[in-house]
């Protein structure tokens, strides 16, 4: 007998156990039989059984994220939830439950193999999705049960539910999410629900606030915000939510409005204090804010360097990006994007200077819709061919000509970490007004260009360099080896 027909045997093993009227008692089988038994009674929704596997898991650990993408029945995970409840009084159970960590997430690969579609749609909470409704009052939050109020142990340690939530609104929260939510509420403290990325889109304030007090606030990674709260009240509540996430590691804020007064005092003071607090961030992100010359205020209440950085659509002058390449921010960051800024004032000038201090790490750069012409390339050539790591240059829609494109390649080729390249359509391809490219695209003269960019790779033997228009090209340009 070989290794791959024993997972096959315990598989059927599994089912044989499963559809007899009574399950043996659990403490008579070996741990390795507890994976196939909880597998099979998953795939085929044995209720009563997935209950009791969990009240005697023999491990500290349990993932659910594949069973739920290849099984996506509610009721299912519905009974693995019931196992976590508190065990009856007149129960004995010799092996009790080692359980310490249910992760309910899903990895990338999951989220796009075969099969995430069905459980996505039966779980919405866990990529982005929008469902139309009323939006709900808020939920009481329930009255702690007497053991409780009388310090009494609970029978078992805390279980870690690990989660990630995607919410957009206006919705109606997910009967399931609703009613996880409302179990980690009464499990008074059995239950930690741990939340390592959460997206909020126009989602109702109120709503929003209990979600974030139901959850472990220290186990929030990565944090999108998509929609900022008018009211002052709501922005200093929300700050003090975001100053307990001691652990952040990545930030995204969109909209924000930042109340910068013309003197220099700032009223966004309180939030800056509480993102003081984030010891731990390493990515920022901003869009669609407008910070005008006020960059340093943000950046300088960090506690350490930043990786990443994205400020994009902020509307950032020549102090703005002079600041920040004095900052410490500068010699560690990994990527830089500024697109959507008009960088046409800060060349020359700023921005060669930012380009030669970021050069000794800098690995991805995007510098999309910036204005940027054929001389402000020329310019800040010499310190771009410094960035010896950079290995992905954005520079999608700004005004650059095919000479200018012919230039940027036979100067980047010597990058040998460089391998893709977004460029911007030139001039003769396509129209631009106000320094933005508007259709239609002359298909033709493109792919003239492609075909000259394509050439030059060939000569520099440059086979893993992809160069690439903003929009799908019929001549991908790569060099591919020919037999």
């Amino acid at each position: 007998m070989n290794n791959s027909t024993i997972p096959k045997l315990l598989e059927l093993a599994a089912h044989s156990l499963l559809s007899r009227e009574a399950m043996p008692a659990l403490e008579e089988f070996t741990v390795d039989l507890f994976p196939p038994l909880l597998t099979a009674a998953f795939s085929k929704g044995h209720k009563k059984a997935l209950k009791e596997l969990v009240q005697a898991w023999p491990f500290p650990f349990l993932r659910l994220g594949s069973l739920i993408v290849r099984w996506p029945n509610q009721d299912s995970l519905q009974a693995v939830l019931d196992g976590l409840e508190a065990l009856p009084a007149n129960r004995t159970c010799p092996r009790k439950s080692e359980l310490r960590v249910l992760d309910l997430t899903l990895d990338f690969e999951q989220v796009q193999g075969k099969g995430a579609s069905e459980a996505l749609a039966k779980f919405p909470f866990w990529l982005p999705s929008t469902v139309k409704a009323e939006i709900p009052q808020a939920t009481a939050r329930p009255k702690p049960t007497e053991n409780a109020k009388k310090g009494l142990r609970q029978p078992w340690e805390p279980v870690k539910l690990h989660i990630d939530l995607f919410l957009r609104g206006p919705f109606k929260l997910d009967t399931f999410l609703s009613g996880l939510l409302n179990r980690v509420e009464r499990s008074c403290g059995s239950l930690h629900l741990c939340c390592r990325k959460l997206h909020i889109e126009e989602m109702p304030f109120n709503s929003l606030i209990g979600i974030l007090k139901t959850l472990d606030l220290n186990f929030i990674q990565e944090l999108e915000v998509f929609d900022w709260f008018r009211a002052l009240s709501e922005q200093s509540l929300f700050a003090t939510q975001l100053g307990r996430m001691c652990n952040l590691q990545s930030l995204k804020l969109a909209y924000y409005h930042w109340a910068f007064s013309p003197d220099g005092e700032q009223s966004s003071s309180y939030f800056l204090s509480q993102l003081s607090k984030l010891a731990h961030l390493q990515k920022l992100h901003l869009s669609y804010s407008y910070l005008s010359g006020n960059l340093h205020q943000v950046l300088s209440c960090l506690q350490s360097p930043l990786q990443t950085l994205e400020i994009r659509s902020c509307t950032l002058l020549d102090t703005d990006i002079t600041y920040l390449s004095q900052s410490p921010h500068a010699t560690c960051l990994k990527k830089l994007d500024l697109s959507g800024n008009n960088l046409s004032h800060v060349v020359p000038g700023p921005l060669e200077t930012l380009l030669q201090e970021v050069s000794g790490t800098l690995q991805h750069l995007d510098l999309n819709h910036c204005r940027l012409k054929d001389g402000h390339l020329s310019a800040i050539l010499p310190a771009l061919c410094r960035c010896s790591h950079l290995s992905s240059l954005g520079l999608s829609d700004n005004p650059v000509s095919r000479a200018g494109l012919m230039t940027l390649l036979e100067h980047t080729t010597g990058l040998m970490e460089l391998k893709r390249v977004l460029y911007p359509i030139p001039v003769e391809c396509c129209v631009y007004l106000q320094g933005l490219s508007w259709g239609p695209v002359n298909k033709g003269k493109l792919c003239q260009v492609q075909a000259e960019l394509q050439k030059v790779l060939q000569a520099v033997q440059r086979a893993d360099m992809q160069w690439s228009p903003p929009l799908p090209s019929p001549l991908p340009v790569r060099l591919v080896q020919l037999d």
